[in-house]
């Protein structure tokens, strides 16, 4: 089983998650029904809760990605007669952008969808994907999309700000996405620094337009970002950071992204390192009240599975704050391979290397990170005895408390989840 959806999902969720773009699928209804679920519980809009608006034909009641439902006679004689009677009726929700993404099966029957929206007087407001990244990684086709619906919008050229950036590489298939950013923002703010847009993840068309003005791009998860941040380069001349040491998971890879993004801005990073050692000394507050108790994770195994910029510093953490032993820990394709590559040392120096790549079912960890489903078949089937999702799923529980995974608040809500779960079984 390969529990990861493919680039395909990743580019109509790049779509979905501009707050006023639409993703038009042309293809069968069946390709239709996990990214317009996903999206629609992932990142709601104010209208969706009001199903009787989406009752007409192509939404069938769902408000997310409408579709031409193709059957079998469209794949002879192609799908142009409901492109054209789906759009105009997509176009009058009022959406500033829309976008056909052609399922698998549609790229196959050669139908010139730009030509179409050409001749249809839509191409000043609907884009085309004729293909999209089928069966390669989710945050390749997240990227691709990106970076495409960049260069179709036509950016303002204005004048860049030195307090002005840009987030790159978030997306709401990552857990607790607008917690993230939130936070992340907020780390910025205590550098003097302004979000202007976040790509694919919660900005809308205008923001996105006005991206152009930020003096430095902030690539979070390079997997998903490394075409749209070249992309800037090239057309705009912005440079990118990058942190060396990963996303910002964990105390150290935190104080190392503020100074890392602090470096490539000419801002002083002690407000925000401040602001990190007050969650450090919170941490261990609440830490040093638990040492000597049942429940303390030290020594508690731990597998996690991921995207490389991620999996590297929660490795590092978890085993070096917390001294709990990664037994199976392995990278998605696609990964950041400097990442890898320091993650592999890591685990080399510590006399840990047999743990890369194993599978955590047959390690049988105590706390497994990863994909919702993968941990919920690992705890079902008495693999490991908690689980932590890393990737939003549909299987994720109603949250009305804003969480996140990165900077120091996702730090502290890391840290819960292990003690709480600890606790469960105190004889670690």
């Amino acid at each position: 089983m390969i529990p990861d959806p493919d680039g395909f999902i990743g580019t109509l969720l790049a779509i979905e998650g501009i707050t006023d773009a639409r993703a038009v699928l042309n293809g069968p209804n069946g390709c239709r029904g996990y990214p317009a679920y996903f999206s629609d519980r992932h990142f709601p809009r104010e209208d969706s809760l009001d199903r009787s608006t989406f009752l007409e034909l192509f939404y069938f009641g769902q408000p997310r990605i409408p579709c031409t439902y193709l059957d079998c006679d469209d794949y002879v004689m192609g799908a142009t007669e409901k492109l054209r009677e789906i759009l105009p009726l997509v176009a009058a929700k009022g959406d500033a952008f829309l976008a056909v993404v052609n399922s698998p099966g549609a790229s196959l029957i050669g139908d010139d969808l730009g030509r179409f929206l050409t001749g249809a007087g839509l191409d000043h407001c609907c884009m085309a994907f004729p293909t999209a990244a089928y069966s390669r990684p989710f945050a390749e086709g997240f990227d691709e999309a990106v970076a495409a619906v960049l260069a179709w919008l036509k950016l303002n050229r204005l004048p860049r700000a030195k307090d002005r950036v840009n987030l790159l590489g978030l997306s709401m298939y990552q857990k607790h996405w607008q917690g993230n950013i939130a936070e992340l923002t907020r780390l910025l703010d205590l550098l003097g620094l302004f979000v202007v847009a976040v790509p694919g993840a919660g900005s809308s068309v205008a923001e996105i337009r006005e991206s152009t003005t930020a003096a430095c791009n902030i690539v979070v998860f390079p997997e998903y970002a490394t075409k749209t941040a070249a992309f800037y380069g090239q057309e705009f001349g912005i440079p990118s950071v990058v942190s060396p040491d990963g996303a910002p998971v964990g105390f150290a890879a935190t104080e190392s992204w503020i100074r890392a993004v602090a470096g490539a801005t000419g801002r002083d990073p002690a407000p925000a390192l401040a602001e990190i050692r007050k969650q450090r000394t919170h941490a261990y507050h609440q830490i040093a009240r638990h040492h000597h108790e049942a429940g303390y994770p030290k020594g508690a195994t731990f597998a996690v599975s991921g995207d490389a910029s991620f999996v590297l510093p929660l490795t590092v953490w978890l085993h070096d704050y917390l001294g709990m032993v990664p037994v199976a820990v392995s990278c998605r394709d696609g990964g950041a391979m400097d990442a890898v590559g320091r993650l592999k040392e890591f685990l080399s120096e510590n006399n840990l290397s047999d743990a890369y790549g194993k599978d955590p079912a047959g390690t049988r960890p105590d706390i497994f990170f990863g994909n919702e489903l993968t941990g919920m078949d690992l705890y079902l089937a008495g693999r490991c005895r908690y689980s932590v999702g890393l990737f939003n799923r549909v299987t994720s529980e109603p949250e009305f408390v804003q969480k996140a995974l990165l900077g120091g608040t996702g730090a502290l809500v890391i840290l819960e989840t292990i003690f709480h779960a600890v606790r469960r079984f105190p004889e670690v």
